[in-house]
């Protein structure tokens, strides 16, 4: 029995080992050990590294050329220049740029600072394991995930993204902007701001959070077919759009203020504003269809259930902002119910602070100015902040 047994194992491990070393074949250079020169991967050369094998020089995979990695990979950069990487062990790196038609396919586990994938017929297919602190995709480049990327930021521009896998933004936000596509049939996690702008396309299929605030924006179509959960405000001076059969739409825990298009004739979308306004959102200038409907959306795709919107007693309010839109100065109208030192700050649509100022405000009615005249035309968020960090917010529009 012992001998069947042993016999059994040996067997399985040769088939094993057979089936990994297939992974890297043709191989015209091979590590197997530490390796700590630099290279450069020519044309027609497959440079392996074996499962025993590591390698801490620079490497440069040129048009034609191929490195496939099967042990360990701690280069402090990888610049895949029109040729080949695949990994199936561990890659540890500071820089990867893949670019000019280069592809870089993860099986493995990759730990990377900077990851940059750009360029026609540029592209990343991730199976496995990515952490990274900033993740960029440009100038028509393209990423599949089926595995699990964990990033810090995530920005693309020009560039096409599909998740069928899952991903975790834990630092900055993620920005999808300059027609840019990203689909969306996984699972979408972001800690921080979300923004889908400059004439982007976002879809999402299914799960998605956005933990602090959403921005949708400047010729941009957000379409979901499931309800997207955002932890604090919701703003819209673009397309949003829900499926055409069911509903998808919105859980904004914050404030909802919209200055562009809500929903159409075909679909349905659902907004859910925690505070329930009476008005279904707390500020609209913009266009509502009316197949939007205000918290009755149940949809599977929404984990996230039970939404409160947190009230703290806010001293300040936006009465008015006039004239609106301007081209030079508005007047930003409060009412006030102490007397305290405001924050005032505008934003653009992309969350980018573009003024701010402190304002002693008195016991009821207050008026302050603000110069506009230097801002760029578009649509702005104002908001003031009181001494218990309650915030109040309006939209208005610079036109030139």
């Amino acid at each position: 029995m012992k001998k069947i047994y042993t016999k059994t194992v040996i067997l399985f491990l040769l088939a094993f080992s057979i089936k990994v070393s297939a992974q890297c074949s043709g191989c015209t250079i091979s590590v197997t050990g530490l390796d700590t020169s630099p290279h450069i991967v020519s044309s027609g050369q497959v440079f392996c590294i074996a499962p025993t094998g590591t390698v801490t020089g620079d490497i440069t995979v040129m048009s034609g050329g191929t490195l496939c990695n099967q042990g360990t990979m701690n280069s402090f950069n990888l610049w895949i220049s029109g040729g080949t990487l695949k990994n199936y062990g561990m890659l540890n790196t500071n820089n990867v740029l893949v670019e000019s038609a280069g592809t870089y396919t993860n099986n493995g586990t990759s730990i990377i600072d900077s990851l940059f994938i750009r360029y026609a017929s540029s592209s990343y297919i991730n199976n496995g394991t990515q952490t990274s602190d900033a993740f960029a995709i440009a100038e028509y480049a393209t990423v599949v995930n089926t595995g699990t990327i964990n990033a810090m930021l995530i920005a693309d521009s020009l560039a096409t993204i599909t998740n069928n896998g899952n991903i975790s933004i834990t630092g900055d936000g993620f920005s999808n902007a300059y027609s840019s596509t990203f689909i969306n049939n996984g699972n979408l996690t972001i800690n921080n701001d979300f923004a889908n702008s400059t004439s982007s396309n976002f879809t999402n299929n299914n799960y998605m959070n956005v933990m602090r605030d959403f921005y949708n924006a400047t010729n941009a179509n957000f379409t979901t077919k499931c309800m997207v959960s955002v932890g604090r405000d919701w703003f819209n001076s673009s397309n949003v759009f829900g499926p055409t059969t069911g509903c998808g739409g919105f859980n904004i825990t914050g404030s909802s203020l919209n200055s562009g298009v809500i929903g159409s004739l075909s679909t349905h979308i659902d907004i859910c504003d925690a505070g329930q306004p009476f008005s279904g959102i707390d500020w609209n200038s913009g266009t509502i269809a009316n197949t939007t409907t205000y918290c009755t959306c149940v949809n599977s795709c929404a984990i996230v259930t039970g939404i409160k919107e947190s009230v703290k007693g806010n001293s300040v309010v936006i009465n008015s902002i006039f004239p609106n839109p301007s081209s030079n100065n508005i007047t930003v109208k409060l009412n006030h119910t102490q007397t305290e030192t405001l924050l005032i700050e505008v934003r653009d649509m992309m969350g980018k602070t573009q003024f701010t100022k402190n304002y002693d405000a008195a016991i009821g009615e207050n008026n302050t100015d603000i110069n506009v005249s230097q801002l760029a035309q578009g649509t702005y968020i104002l908001t003031v902040t009181d001494s218990k960090q309650s915030q109040t917010k309006r939209l208005f529009t610079v036109v030139k």
